[in-house]
Protein backbone atom coordinates (compact mmCIF):
# COMPACT_ATOMS: atom_id res chain seq x y z
CA UNK A 1 0.00 0.00 0.00
CA UNK A 2 1.56 3.46 -0.81
CA UNK A 3 2.15 5.16 1.83
CA UNK A 4 2.05 9.50 1.89
CA UNK A 5 4.18 11.35 4.93
CA UNK A 6 2.06 14.14 6.19
CA UNK A 7 4.63 16.37 8.15
CA UNK A 8 2.14 18.35 10.49
CA UNK A 9 4.45 20.62 11.46
CA UNK A 10 7.09 21.36 8.38
CA UNK A 11 8.81 20.00 5.66
CA UNK A 12 11.89 21.89 5.76
CA UNK A 13 13.72 23.08 8.49
CA UNK A 14 16.65 25.07 8.33
CA UNK A 15 19.10 25.82 11.27
CA UNK A 16 21.00 28.96 11.13
CA UNK A 17 23.82 27.75 9.13
CA UNK A 18 22.62 25.13 6.96
CA UNK A 19 22.58 25.70 3.34
CA UNK A 20 20.98 22.60 2.04
CA UNK A 21 17.04 21.51 2.76
CA UNK A 22 16.59 18.73 4.99
CA UNK A 23 13.61 16.18 5.42
CA UNK A 24 12.17 16.63 9.05
CA UNK A 25 11.18 12.75 11.20
CA UNK A 26 7.28 12.64 10.13
CA UNK A 27 5.18 13.12 13.01
CA UNK A 28 2.97 10.33 11.41
CA UNK A 29 2.06 8.73 8.07
CA UNK A 30 -1.71 8.42 6.81
CA UNK A 31 -1.97 6.32 3.58
CA UNK A 32 -3.66 7.36 0.79
CA UNK A 33 -6.98 5.58 0.42
CA UNK A 34 -7.22 7.27 4.03
CA UNK A 35 -6.94 10.56 3.15
CA UNK A 36 -9.25 10.16 -0.50
CA UNK A 37 -12.21 8.29 1.83
CA UNK A 38 -11.61 9.99 5.77
CA UNK A 39 -12.83 13.94 6.33
CA UNK A 40 -11.40 12.92 9.83
CA UNK A 41 -7.83 12.14 8.41
CA UNK A 42 -8.48 15.53 6.43
CA UNK A 43 -9.20 17.74 9.14
CA UNK A 44 -6.39 16.27 10.71
CA UNK A 45 -3.91 17.66 8.32
CA UNK A 46 -5.71 20.76 8.19
CA UNK A 47 -5.27 21.24 11.54
CA UNK A 48 -1.90 20.58 11.41
CA UNK A 49 -1.58 23.59 9.02
CA UNK A 50 -3.26 25.97 11.82
CA UNK A 51 -0.80 24.78 14.24
CA UNK A 52 2.26 25.48 11.94
CA UNK A 53 1.05 28.76 11.66
CA UNK A 54 1.34 29.83 15.01
CA UNK A 55 4.70 27.64 16.17
CA UNK A 56 7.59 28.74 17.39
CA UNK A 57 11.04 27.34 15.96
CA UNK A 58 9.56 25.33 12.64
CA UNK A 59 11.76 28.22 10.30
CA UNK A 60 14.45 28.92 11.80
CA UNK A 61 15.89 26.94 15.08
CA UNK A 62 16.39 28.66 17.77
CA UNK A 63 15.12 32.21 15.90
CA UNK A 64 12.79 34.14 18.21
CA UNK A 65 11.02 36.11 15.09
CA UNK A 66 10.03 32.25 14.02
CA UNK A 67 6.68 32.20 15.51
CA UNK A 68 4.22 31.78 12.61
CA UNK A 69 2.52 33.68 10.47
CA UNK A 70 1.66 36.33 12.84
CA UNK A 71 5.78 37.23 12.96
CA UNK A 72 5.27 37.75 9.49
CA UNK A 73 3.11 40.60 9.56
CA UNK A 74 5.27 41.75 12.29
CA UNK A 75 8.49 41.70 10.91
CA UNK A 76 6.72 43.53 7.42
CA UNK A 77 4.70 46.30 9.87
CA UNK A 78 8.93 47.15 10.77
CA UNK A 79 9.85 48.10 7.64
CA UNK A 80 7.29 50.51 6.79
CA UNK A 81 6.94 54.35 8.12
CA UNK A 82 4.74 53.80 10.54
CA UNK A 83 6.66 51.61 13.51
CA UNK A 84 9.66 51.90 15.16
CA UNK A 85 11.68 50.05 17.54
CA UNK A 86 13.63 52.01 20.20
CA UNK A 87 17.02 49.29 20.85
CA UNK A 88 18.29 47.35 18.06
CA UNK A 89 17.46 43.79 18.79
CA UNK A 90 15.46 40.78 17.42
CA UNK A 91 13.83 42.32 14.34
CA UNK A 92 16.18 45.06 14.00
CA UNK A 93 17.05 43.34 10.60
CA UNK A 94 13.84 43.87 9.10
CA UNK A 95 13.67 47.08 10.20
CA UNK A 96 16.91 48.12 8.88
CA UNK A 97 16.20 46.13 5.24
CA UNK A 98 19.18 43.75 5.56
CA UNK A 99 17.32 40.73 6.65
CA UNK A 100 15.87 40.95 2.69
CA UNK A 101 19.44 39.70 1.42
CA UNK A 102 19.81 36.21 -0.04
CA UNK A 103 22.86 35.46 3.06
CA UNK A 104 20.72 36.76 5.83
CA UNK A 105 18.96 34.10 7.52
CA UNK A 106 15.73 36.36 8.13
CA UNK A 107 15.25 36.26 4.22
CA UNK A 108 14.09 32.53 4.31
CA UNK A 109 11.72 33.29 7.44
CA UNK A 110 8.25 33.42 5.72
CA UNK A 111 9.84 31.08 2.66
CA UNK A 112 9.87 28.30 5.24
CA UNK A 113 6.73 29.26 6.94
CA UNK A 114 4.85 28.97 3.81
CA UNK A 115 6.25 26.69 1.30
CA UNK A 116 5.80 23.65 3.67
CA UNK A 117 2.43 24.50 4.30
CA UNK A 118 1.53 24.92 0.54
CA UNK A 119 3.27 21.27 0.13
CA UNK A 120 0.82 20.29 3.11
CA UNK A 121 -2.37 21.43 1.19
CA UNK A 122 -1.24 19.78 -1.93
CA UNK A 123 -1.35 16.65 -0.03
CA UNK A 124 -5.27 17.15 0.61
CA UNK A 125 -5.74 18.58 -2.29
CA UNK A 126 -4.84 15.67 -4.34
CA UNK A 127 -6.94 13.50 -1.65
CA UNK A 128 -9.88 15.36 -2.45
CA UNK A 129 -10.19 16.40 -5.86
CA UNK A 130 -12.42 19.40 -7.40
CA UNK A 131 -15.18 16.60 -7.68
CA UNK A 132 -16.02 15.88 -4.44
CA UNK A 133 -19.63 15.76 -3.32
CA UNK A 134 -18.95 14.54 0.00
CA UNK A 135 -20.35 18.18 2.10
CA UNK A 136 -17.47 17.49 5.07
CA UNK A 137 -15.03 16.64 2.44
CA UNK A 138 -16.15 19.93 0.16
CA UNK A 139 -15.39 22.31 3.18
CA UNK A 140 -12.10 20.58 3.52
CA UNK A 141 -10.88 21.15 0.12
CA UNK A 142 -12.38 24.38 0.49
CA UNK A 143 -9.89 24.89 3.08
CA UNK A 144 -6.84 23.75 1.59
CA UNK A 145 -7.39 26.04 -1.32
CA UNK A 146 -7.61 28.89 0.29
CA UNK A 147 -4.78 28.43 2.86
CA UNK A 148 -2.93 27.91 -0.48
CA UNK A 149 -4.05 30.83 -2.49
CA UNK A 150 -3.12 33.24 0.68
CA UNK A 151 0.61 31.54 1.54
CA UNK A 152 0.88 32.32 -2.76
CA UNK A 153 -0.19 35.86 -2.13
CA UNK A 154 2.08 36.17 1.17
CA UNK A 155 5.04 34.86 -0.77
CA UNK A 156 4.14 37.11 -4.44
CA UNK A 157 4.47 40.36 -2.33
CA UNK A 158 7.26 39.21 -0.59
CA UNK A 159 9.17 38.08 -2.92
CA UNK A 160 8.08 39.58 -6.28
CA UNK A 161 7.19 42.47 -7.14
CA UNK A 162 3.78 44.58 -7.35
CA UNK A 163 0.99 43.31 -10.03
CA UNK A 164 -0.03 45.61 -11.84
CA UNK A 165 2.94 46.56 -14.73
CA UNK A 166 4.78 43.63 -13.90
CA UNK A 167 2.50 41.28 -14.97
CA UNK A 168 5.04 39.44 -17.03
CA UNK A 169 8.44 39.38 -14.25
CA UNK A 170 9.69 36.57 -12.46
CA UNK A 171 7.60 36.14 -8.82
CA UNK A 172 7.83 32.88 -7.15
CA UNK A 173 8.21 29.11 -7.96
CA UNK A 174 4.18 27.24 -8.40
CA UNK A 175 3.97 23.64 -6.51
CA UNK A 176 0.35 22.25 -6.91
CA UNK A 177 1.67 18.92 -6.77
CA UNK A 178 3.34 16.62 -3.79
CA UNK A 179 7.00 17.31 -4.81
CA UNK A 180 10.41 18.16 -3.89
CA UNK A 181 11.50 18.42 -7.05
CA UNK A 182 12.93 22.05 -7.32
CA UNK A 183 10.92 24.56 -9.85
CA UNK A 184 11.69 27.78 -11.68
CA UNK A 185 9.95 30.99 -10.82
CA UNK A 186 6.22 31.39 -12.27
CA UNK A 187 5.28 35.23 -13.52
CA UNK A 188 3.56 37.49 -11.44
CA UNK A 189 0.20 36.49 -13.75
CA UNK A 190 0.73 32.88 -13.50
CA UNK A 191 1.18 33.00 -9.64
CA UNK A 192 -2.01 35.39 -9.17
CA UNK A 193 -3.99 33.35 -11.71
CA UNK A 194 -3.15 30.53 -8.90
CA UNK A 195 -4.20 32.59 -6.36
CA UNK A 196 -7.29 34.09 -7.82
CA UNK A 197 -8.45 30.35 -9.18
CA UNK A 198 -7.82 29.09 -5.93
CA UNK A 199 -9.78 31.49 -3.46
CA UNK A 200 -12.54 31.76 -6.00
CA UNK A 201 -12.72 27.50 -5.73
CA UNK A 202 -12.75 27.46 -1.97
CA UNK A 203 -15.30 30.45 -1.70
CA UNK A 204 -17.95 27.98 -3.97
CA UNK A 205 -16.66 24.95 -1.92
CA UNK A 206 -17.15 26.68 1.50
CA UNK A 207 -20.37 28.12 1.00
CA UNK A 208 -22.63 26.90 4.21
CA UNK A 209 -19.80 25.71 5.97
CA UNK A 210 -20.16 26.47 9.72
CA UNK A 211 -16.63 26.32 11.42
CA UNK A 212 -16.44 25.38 15.34
CA UNK A 213 -14.12 28.66 15.83
CA UNK A 214 -12.72 31.39 13.26
CA UNK A 215 -9.06 29.41 14.19
CA UNK A 216 -9.96 28.26 10.68
CA UNK A 217 -10.52 29.41 7.75
CA UNK A 218 -14.17 30.00 6.03
CA UNK A 219 -15.99 31.59 3.21
CA UNK A 220 -16.36 34.94 4.80
CA UNK A 221 -12.42 34.82 5.18
CA UNK A 222 -11.98 33.26 1.80
CA UNK A 223 -13.75 36.57 0.53
CA UNK A 224 -11.50 38.55 3.01
CA UNK A 225 -8.25 37.01 1.39
CA UNK A 226 -9.87 37.53 -2.28
CA UNK A 227 -10.86 41.33 -1.68
CA UNK A 228 -7.23 41.89 -0.45
CA UNK A 229 -5.97 40.06 -3.65
CA UNK A 230 -8.17 41.79 -6.32
CA UNK A 231 -7.06 45.10 -4.76
CA UNK A 232 -3.61 44.29 -5.48
CA UNK A 233 -4.09 43.41 -8.93
CA UNK A 234 -6.63 46.10 -9.70
CA UNK A 235 -10.14 44.45 -9.70
CA UNK A 236 -11.63 47.47 -8.38
CA UNK A 237 -14.94 46.76 -8.87
CA UNK A 238 -14.63 42.64 -7.93
CA UNK A 239 -12.81 43.71 -4.93
CA UNK A 240 -15.35 45.80 -3.50
CA UNK A 241 -18.62 43.90 -2.84
CA UNK A 242 -16.25 40.95 -2.11
CA UNK A 243 -14.53 43.01 0.82
CA UNK A 244 -18.39 44.01 2.07
CA UNK A 245 -19.65 40.52 1.80
CA UNK A 246 -16.86 39.14 4.09
CA UNK A 247 -17.40 41.71 6.71
CA UNK A 248 -21.41 41.36 6.88
CA UNK A 249 -21.54 39.09 10.39
CA UNK A 250 -19.07 40.76 11.80
CA UNK A 251 -19.99 43.71 14.23
CA UNK A 252 -17.45 46.79 14.85
CA UNK A 253 -15.47 46.74 18.42
CA UNK A 254 -16.63 49.40 20.60
CA UNK A 255 -14.15 51.82 22.22
CA UNK A 256 -14.17 49.68 25.20
CA UNK A 257 -13.23 46.79 23.20
CA UNK A 258 -10.87 48.11 20.70
CA UNK A 259 -8.78 48.93 23.94
CA UNK A 260 -8.58 45.75 25.48
CA UNK A 261 -5.48 44.84 23.83
CA UNK A 262 -5.99 42.42 20.85
CA UNK A 263 -5.14 39.81 22.98
CA UNK A 264 -8.09 37.68 22.30
CA UNK A 265 -9.06 35.31 19.63
CA UNK A 266 -12.80 35.56 20.18
CA UNK A 267 -13.09 39.47 19.95
CA UNK A 268 -16.07 40.21 17.61
CA UNK A 269 -14.93 42.06 14.43
CA UNK A 270 -11.65 38.83 14.11
CA UNK A 271 -12.21 36.81 11.05
CA UNK A 272 -9.31 34.25 11.69
CA UNK A 273 -6.87 34.15 14.28
CA UNK A 274 -4.82 31.55 16.25
CA UNK A 275 -6.29 30.56 20.11
CA UNK A 276 -2.83 30.25 22.31
CA UNK A 277 -3.07 28.73 26.19
CA UNK A 278 -0.30 29.01 28.40
CA UNK A 279 0.87 25.36 27.14
CA UNK A 280 0.91 26.14 24.00
CA UNK A 281 3.14 29.54 24.54
CA UNK A 282 6.52 30.24 23.16
CA UNK A 283 6.74 33.26 25.94
CA UNK A 284 9.69 35.23 25.07
CA UNK A 285 9.39 34.18 21.12
CA UNK A 286 6.04 35.39 20.53
CA UNK A 287 4.81 38.61 19.30
CA UNK A 288 3.42 39.87 22.70
CA UNK A 289 7.00 39.48 23.86
CA UNK A 290 7.94 41.73 20.96
CA UNK A 291 5.12 44.12 21.09
CA UNK A 292 2.97 44.21 24.48
CA UNK A 293 5.45 47.45 25.88
CA UNK A 294 3.32 46.82 29.12
CA UNK A 295 5.15 43.00 29.94
CA UNK A 296 7.91 43.29 31.59
CA UNK A 297 8.62 39.46 31.27
CA UNK A 298 8.58 39.86 27.21
CA UNK A 299 11.90 41.72 25.07
CA UNK A 300 9.55 45.39 24.46
CA UNK A 301 8.28 45.58 28.38
CA UNK A 302 11.39 43.96 29.81
CA UNK A 303 14.29 45.11 28.20
CA UNK A 304 12.98 48.63 26.78
CA UNK A 305 13.10 47.05 22.77
CA UNK A 306 9.61 49.14 22.21
CA UNK A 307 7.53 49.32 19.46
CA UNK A 308 6.69 52.53 18.52
CA UNK A 309 4.38 54.54 16.16
CA UNK A 310 6.28 57.30 13.90
CA UNK A 311 5.73 60.49 14.54
CA UNK A 312 4.34 61.62 11.34
CA UNK A 313 1.54 59.05 11.91
CA UNK A 314 0.52 59.95 15.41
CA UNK A 315 0.22 63.78 15.00
CA UNK A 316 -2.01 62.78 11.90
CA UNK A 317 -4.24 61.00 14.13
CA UNK A 318 -7.66 63.57 15.43
CA UNK A 319 -7.73 65.03 18.40
CA UNK A 320 -11.06 63.02 18.95
CA UNK A 321 -9.76 59.61 17.92
CA UNK A 322 -10.07 57.12 20.68
CA UNK A 323 -7.57 55.05 18.63
CA UNK A 324 -5.06 57.76 19.70
CA UNK A 325 -5.58 56.83 23.22
CA UNK A 326 -3.50 53.59 22.16
CA UNK A 327 0.38 55.12 22.04
CA UNK A 328 2.07 57.57 24.32
CA UNK A 329 1.22 60.58 24.06
CA UNK A 330 4.12 63.57 23.92
CA UNK A 331 4.95 64.29 27.84
CA UNK A 332 4.42 60.43 28.69
CA UNK A 333 1.64 58.11 30.17
CA UNK A 334 0.75 58.34 33.78
CA UNK A 335 -0.45 55.23 33.59
CA UNK A 336 2.97 53.67 32.28
CA UNK A 337 5.55 56.20 33.31
CA UNK A 338 8.43 54.37 32.16
CA UNK A 339 7.46 54.08 28.38
CA UNK A 340 8.61 56.66 26.32
CA UNK A 341 6.65 58.64 24.12
CA UNK A 342 5.08 57.31 21.14
CA UNK A 343 4.85 53.72 22.63
CA UNK A 344 2.05 51.26 21.51
CA UNK A 345 -0.34 50.81 24.05
CA UNK A 346 -2.16 49.12 21.56
CA UNK A 347 -1.20 45.18 21.70
CA UNK A 348 -1.33 44.40 25.73
CA UNK A 349 -1.45 40.73 26.92
CA UNK A 350 -2.56 40.78 30.23
CA UNK A 351 -2.91 37.02 30.78
CA UNK A 352 1.45 37.44 30.12
CA UNK A 353 1.54 33.46 28.40
CA UNK A 354 -1.70 33.23 26.41
CA UNK A 355 -2.29 35.89 24.39
CA UNK A 356 -3.93 34.92 21.07
CA UNK A 357 -2.77 35.80 17.41
CA UNK A 358 -5.29 38.11 15.76
CA UNK A 359 -4.40 37.42 12.13
CA UNK A 360 -7.59 39.03 10.20
CA UNK A 361 -9.78 41.60 11.35
CA UNK A 362 -13.21 42.68 9.83
CA UNK A 363 -12.05 46.38 10.21
CA UNK A 364 -9.62 45.77 7.27
CA UNK A 365 -12.59 44.57 5.07
CA UNK A 366 -13.72 48.68 5.30
CA UNK A 367 -10.97 49.85 3.83
CA UNK A 368 -10.23 47.75 0.95
CA UNK A 369 -14.15 48.43 0.12
CA UNK A 370 -13.81 52.12 0.36
CA UNK A 371 -10.69 52.02 -1.54
CA UNK A 372 -11.81 49.48 -4.44
CA UNK A 373 -15.01 51.57 -4.92
CA UNK A 374 -12.80 55.24 -5.06
CA UNK A 375 -11.21 53.19 -7.46
CA UNK A 376 -14.43 51.96 -9.53
CA UNK A 377 -15.62 55.11 -9.78
CA UNK A 378 -17.97 55.41 -7.01
CA UNK A 379 -16.98 57.58 -4.43
CA UNK A 380 -20.97 57.75 -2.62
CA UNK A 381 -20.26 53.80 -1.60
CA UNK A 382 -15.86 54.84 -1.07
CA UNK A 383 -17.26 57.74 1.46
CA UNK A 384 -20.17 56.01 2.88
CA UNK A 385 -17.91 52.67 3.64
CA UNK A 386 -14.78 54.83 5.22
CA UNK A 387 -17.76 57.06 7.19
CA UNK A 388 -19.29 53.08 9.09
CA UNK A 389 -16.01 52.81 10.25
CA UNK A 390 -14.06 56.42 10.84
CA UNK A 391 -17.31 57.69 13.21
CA UNK A 392 -17.48 54.72 15.49
CA UNK A 393 -13.82 55.70 16.17
CA UNK A 394 -14.02 59.21 15.99
CA UNK A 395 -17.36 61.15 16.90
CA UNK A 396 -15.90 64.25 15.32
CA UNK A 397 -15.68 62.57 12.08
CA UNK A 398 -18.19 63.76 9.38
CA UNK A 399 -18.55 62.21 5.79
CA UNK A 400 -15.64 62.92 3.33
CA UNK A 401 -15.82 65.87 1.15
CA UNK A 402 -12.89 64.25 -0.17
CA UNK A 403 -12.77 63.36 -3.96
CA UNK A 404 -9.89 62.16 -6.17
CA UNK A 405 -6.62 61.25 -4.46
CA UNK A 406 -7.48 62.88 -1.59
CA UNK A 407 -10.18 60.59 -0.66
CA UNK A 408 -8.34 58.21 -1.66
CA UNK A 409 -5.03 58.98 0.88
CA UNK A 410 -7.92 59.85 3.68
CA UNK A 411 -8.70 55.72 3.35
CA UNK A 412 -5.07 55.20 3.26
CA UNK A 413 -4.54 57.11 6.42
CA UNK A 414 -7.57 55.73 7.96
CA UNK A 415 -6.50 52.57 6.92
CA UNK A 416 -2.87 52.58 8.75
CA UNK A 417 -4.53 53.95 11.77
CA UNK A 418 -6.94 51.51 12.25
CA UNK A 419 -4.59 48.32 11.28
CA UNK A 420 -1.39 49.65 12.54
CA UNK A 421 0.60 46.97 13.96
CA UNK A 422 -1.79 44.09 12.19
CA UNK A 423 0.69 43.50 8.77
CA UNK A 424 -0.86 45.99 6.06
CA UNK A 425 1.41 48.84 5.89
CA UNK A 426 4.36 47.75 4.16
CA UNK A 427 2.60 45.99 1.40
CA UNK A 428 0.33 48.88 1.41
CA UNK A 429 3.52 51.26 0.37
CA UNK A 430 4.67 49.15 -2.03
CA UNK A 431 1.80 48.32 -3.52
CA UNK A 432 0.46 52.15 -4.01
CA UNK A 433 4.12 53.01 -4.68
CA UNK A 434 5.00 55.09 -1.18
CA UNK A 435 8.65 55.43 -0.67
CA UNK A 436 9.96 54.60 2.54
CA UNK A 437 10.68 58.47 4.46
CA UNK A 438 11.84 57.80 8.17
CA UNK A 439 14.39 60.51 8.05
CA UNK A 440 12.47 63.66 8.06
CA UNK A 441 12.61 66.53 10.58
CA UNK A 442 11.89 65.91 13.76
CA UNK A 443 11.57 61.80 13.20
CA UNK A 444 11.10 59.57 16.27
CA UNK A 445 13.14 56.81 14.24
CA UNK A 446 16.60 56.07 16.00
CA UNK A 447 19.43 56.36 13.84
CA UNK A 448 19.97 52.65 12.89
CA UNK A 449 16.57 52.70 11.39
CA UNK A 450 16.71 56.75 10.61
CA UNK A 451 16.94 56.19 6.11
CA UNK A 452 14.91 56.96 3.20
CA UNK A 453 14.33 54.15 0.19
CA UNK A 454 13.05 55.67 -2.72
CA UNK A 455 10.03 54.58 -5.02
CA UNK A 456 10.52 51.55 -7.28
CA UNK A 457 13.94 50.52 -4.97
CA UNK A 458 15.37 46.78 -5.54
CA UNK A 459 15.06 46.77 -1.37
CA UNK A 460 11.07 46.46 -1.64
CA UNK A 461 11.45 43.02 -2.59
CA UNK A 462 12.91 40.07 -0.52
CA UNK A 463 15.88 37.98 -2.18
CA UNK A 464 15.56 34.26 -2.82
CA UNK A 465 17.31 32.49 0.31
CA UNK A 466 20.52 31.34 -0.18
CA UNK A 467 19.49 28.17 1.08
CA UNK A 468 16.61 27.81 -1.93
CA UNK A 469 19.61 28.97 -3.87
CA UNK A 470 21.94 26.71 -3.36
CA UNK A 471 19.44 24.10 -3.53
CA UNK A 472 17.53 24.42 -6.48
CA UNK A 473 19.63 25.77 -9.78
CA UNK A 474 16.59 26.67 -11.57
CA UNK A 475 15.80 29.45 -9.41
CA UNK A 476 17.33 33.07 -10.98
CA UNK A 477 18.15 35.68 -8.14
CA UNK A 478 16.09 38.92 -7.55
CA UNK A 479 18.61 41.76 -7.57
CA UNK A 480 20.30 43.40 -4.55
Amino acid sequence: MKKIIILSLSLLIFTSCEKDFLDTTPESTINDEQLASSAEANTAVINGIYSALRSYGLSLAGNHEDYGHKSILAATDLMSNDMLMSKSSWYSSFYNYLGRQQTNTRSRLAWSIYYPQIKTTNVVLDAVPSSVTDEKMKAIRGQALALRGYFYFMLARMYGPTYIGNEDKLCVPLYTDVSLEGKARSTVREVYTLIENDLKESIELLQGNIRKNNNAVDQTVAQAFLADVYLEMGKYSDAAPLANAARQNYPLLTESEWEQGFYDVSNKDTMWGATITAAQSSFVASFFSHFDNTNESGYAGGLGVYKNIDKNLYNSISSTDFRKKAFVAPGGSAVYPELPEYANLKFRDPTITAGDYIYLRAAAMYYIEAEAYARSGNEALAKKALYDITITRDPSYVLSTNTGTALIDEIILQKRIELWGEGYAWFDMKRLSVALTRDYPGSNHPAFGKFNIPVGDNRFIFQIPQAEIDANPLIVQNPL
